[in-house]
């Protein structure tokens, strides 16, 4: 998924992709940002959960549109973004993994219990800056 935000004279000012399957590790997925039309490129390394999640983006979407309003570099505002988002699936994977055919029920996403998390991630997962 990507998503775009500022868009000025038909140049997208941030573009992100949300998960990829960049790079050679299997068990991971990468999100990638670029800030200032491209001046700015960050990526992360998120670890891949065993699953499948209805409104993961639209967590993602979110918490990258607050973590924006909040901070000012770029790697801060990637890094909060994926440790917000991952912290909710990970919750939401740990409430279900060990049913056998688990319901769509019982794999909707736990915001309510992630309350703290979202207002405060985990810092489990690191940003870095990109160099091309």
């Amino acid at each position: 998924a990507v998503v775009s935000t500022q868009s000025t004279g038909g140049k997208a000012e941030t573009v992100v992709i949300t998960s990829s399957e960049i790079g050679d590790d299997k068990d991971k997925i990468v999100s990638l940002a670029s800030f200032g039309r491209g001046a700015t490129k960050v990526r992360a390394a998120i670890p891949r959960l065993p699953t499948s999640f209805t409104g993961s983006g639209d967590v993602f979407a979110a918490a990258f549109l607050i973590w924006s309003h909040k901070l000012s570099d770029p790697v801060n505002i990637l890094q909060k973004t994926v440790n917000t988002t991952y912290a909710v699936l990970a919750r939401t994977f740990e409430s279900f993994k060990g049913q056998e055919n688990p319901t769509c029920f019982d794999k909707e996403l736990k915001l309510i219990q992630s309350k703290g998390d979202l207002e405060n991630p985990p810092d489990l997962i690191k940003a870095e800056l990109v160099t091309v």
